[in-house]
């Protein structure tokens, strides 16, 4: 009997939390990007004001959460599958 591998569902969704990160991140602050690459550069703590609010986090952990709920349920159904099968 096979067993649900945690340790591959946690990567994957780090890996998927880390891809959203980035993502919200250059939504967020592509205005201030635009405006780096003219040499105007607003300081750091601008960019990440700007990128991480309580909303953004809330989505962010939301979604990773689904996505780990969601790699669980399916591995295992297969592992059903495969039981059922055999």
């Amino acid at each position: 009997m096979e067993k649900v591998n945690y340790q591959k569902i946690i990567i994957r969704t780090l890996l998927k939390f880390l891809l959203m990160v980035f993502i919200i991140f250059t939504i967020n602050s592509w205005p201030s990007i635009k405006q780096s690459f003219s040499g105007n550069t607003p300081p750091l703590n601008y960019w990440l004001d700007h990128s991480f609010k309580i909303s953004n986090i809330i989505l962010i952990l939301g979604f990773t959460a689904y996505f780990y709920y969601k790699d669980l349920t399916d591995q295992k159904e297969l592992i059903e599958k495969a039981n059922k099968q055999d």
